[in-house]
């Protein structure tokens, strides 16, 4: 049988791009496109594909959330992020979230066919670029680490916390998550009171320090 392939990007070009490559292999087939976070989560738990390809940067849910979300919710699917950051920040959440590879967008010609076949076998893959952070972060591991306050957040407020911070109203919020206008408020306040901000500007500055927004 094929590998059951995902593909998420809120960039229908790269999707094209990406099922091309993947197309033109007898052992993958796509089996579902998905343009946010959201929708990636929804797809995933409908069609159980044998690994999602995700981009870090995707409007409603960013693709680490998105991760995090699918590897609670469908475990057996193998998630593979795609990025165009070569950043310890993105890489340290991508792997707390549960993802199996990191891809740099310059280089995923040459590392998405390896990529995917390591993770159907249980197996892990980073760009080459990627992997020397990695080496140069461990190096580095006896220094302190510096507590997040967004580990304080839970998965809701996570999610609320990037949609305020692309710029959504109280409102819109609640009509896209199907929640009342309440408890929209509830969370905002809570959000703003763990991260220990006290504006709306504050807030999309602290959501683009944390590389949720860009």
């Amino acid at each position: 049988m094929p590998v059951r392939i995902l593909l998420a990007d809120d960039h229908a070009i790269l999707r094209q791009g990406l099922k091309r490559i993947l197309e033109s292999y007898p052992d993958f087939q796509v089996v579902g496109e998905a343009a946010t976070g959201v929708q990636a989560v929804e797809l995933t738990r409908e069609l159980q594909p044998d690994v999602a390809i995700i981009d870090v940067a995707m409007p409603e849910l960013n693709g680490l959330e998105a991760t995090a979300q699918i590897r609670k919710r469908v475990p057996k699917t193998a998630v593979l992020i795609l990025s165009m950051y070569n950043d310890a920040r993105y890489v340290t959440r991508a792997l707390n979230a549960g993802a199996r590879g990191y891809l740099l967008k310059d280089s995923v010609e040459e590392d998405l066919v390896g990529a995917i076949q390591l993770a159907c076998q249980g197996q892990s893959f980073f760009s080459p670029a990627v992997a020397a952070l990695l080496a140069r972060q461990e190096e580095l591991s006896a220094a302190r680490p510096v507590e997040d306050r967004y580990e304080l957040l839970t998965e809701r407020e996570r999610q609320i916390y990037q949609l305020l911070a692309e710029g959504q109203s109280n409102k819109e919020i609640a009509g896209l998550l199907n929640l009342s206008l309440h408890t929209v408020e509830t969370h905002r306040t809570r959000i703003m009171e763990k991260l220990d901000v006290h504006s709306s500007a504050e807030l999309v500055l602290s959501a683009v320090r944390r590389g949720l927004v860009h």
